[in-house]
């Protein structure tokens, strides 16, 4: 249903601003959130993250699984995307976006040394791969409406035995709506609901976006309660950066050869903040490297049977836990290489 919604929102904004009968003379610099001070715009990265050693002790009220504990000695993540545009007209701007990830768990010392949730996980590739529209739609002067939407299979893909997931099985989608208003050539501002997986359990919040430059080149950029990131540029080729940073998403898992495997599929909710230092580096015109070091923090990693609950009126996620986790703090590092659009084409790309 939510995807049915996704789509029907993009038609209804495309139809209003391409029937809309009073056209503004703004330039795009204007009303979008693109400042001359800013971070390079990569549009092709590929990233490996994760935390350091750390432990997690597990519950459960079933009897056939209890209790357990164990050390992760590595849970490592490495990402491929890719961004492009689709559409750049005077009142819309569309532009989309290909993901990969594949994250991995290695477990120690397990008590007991059978216990589902470890043994199930451990060494396994945990893949998410995803399609991502953004949109941006000119309302009029300085007002615009943003809208994204993003559809990810997420989980196991590859299984030994005759089951398989179904496409419905692993899907995963969110939706983000705003109203945005460009304050001044400074400042950017945007405030909307969104429905996703970053808190690991579907939910729908609200958000508030923020974006702030600075005469002595640091910069500014709020999403909350998602995240937030400052950042100096002291030259046009290194950035200083600090950030915190809310990810998560859902995982759809077979876990065999325990008691776990009589369930036609399990899903690993998980999510983290991250706090991290780091820089940002320019090689040339299109390529760099970032690195940032940090602290990890778990917020969520559960184990439940369903997605949502069955027959609910509204789309209500199922938090009938069959397994729920603490996990401890870590130290945090990622590393990326990327392509970014060189500011001139980027300039002419604003300017047409």
């Amino acid at each position: 249903m939510l995807v049915r919604i996704q789509l029907i929102l993009y038609i209804i904004l495309l139809t209003f601003v391409c029937q809309a009968q009073e056209l503004d003379t703004l330039e795009k610099c204007d009303w979008t959130p693109l400042f001359e001070n800013d971070l390079p715009k990569k549009f092709l990265y590929f990233k490996y993250e994760g935390p350091f050693q750390y432990n997690i002790s597990s519950t459960s009220d079933l009897e056939e699984i209890g209790d357990g504990s164990a050390e992760i000695t590595g849970n490592q993540t490495a990402t491929v995307r890719l961004k492009f545009p689709i559409l750049n007209k005077n009142r819309v701007i569309l532009s989309g976006g290909l993901r990969y990830s594949n994250e991995q768990f290695y477990f120690e010392d397990l008590e007991p040394d059978d216990y589902p949730l470890y043994v199930g996980l451990n060494d396994r590739n945990l893949r998410s791969l995803g399609l991502d529209f953004k949109g941006m739609f000119h309302l009029k002067g300085n007002k615009s409406i943003i809208m994204q939407t993003a559809w990810n299979l997420a989980g196991d893909f590859h299984l030994s035995g005759e089951k398989y997931f179904k496409i419905s099985d692993l899907l995963k989608s969110s939706l983000a709506l705003g109203y945005a208003v460009r304050k001044d050539a400074n400042t950017y501002y945007a405030f909307g609901a969104y429905f996703g997986y970053t808190f690991g359990d579907p939910a729908l919040y609200p958000v508030f976006n923020y974006s702030k430059r600075f005469n002595n080149n640091i910069g500014i950029d709020l999403l909350l309660p998602q995240g937030i990131k400052i950042w100096k540029k002291f030259s046009n080729n290194f950035y200083v950066l600090g950030a915190a940073e809310i990810s998560g998403t859902s995982y759809t898992v077979r876990v065999d050869d325990s008691i776990l495997s009589e369930a036609e599929s399990v899903q690993l909710r998980q999510s983290t903040i991250d706090a991290t230092l780091g820089v940002l580096a320019k090689i040339n015109k299109w390529a760099g490297v970032e690195a940032r070091f940090g602290y990890s923090n778990n917020i969520n990693f559960n184990i439940t049977e369903s997605n949502f609950v069955e027959g609910s009126t509204l789309p209500k996620p199922d938090t009938d836990y069959l397994i729920k986790s603490t996990v401890s703090g870590a130290p945090y590092f990622s590393i990326s290489l990327f392509l970014a659009v060189p500011k001139d084409l980027m300039k002419r790309m604003v300017d047409k």
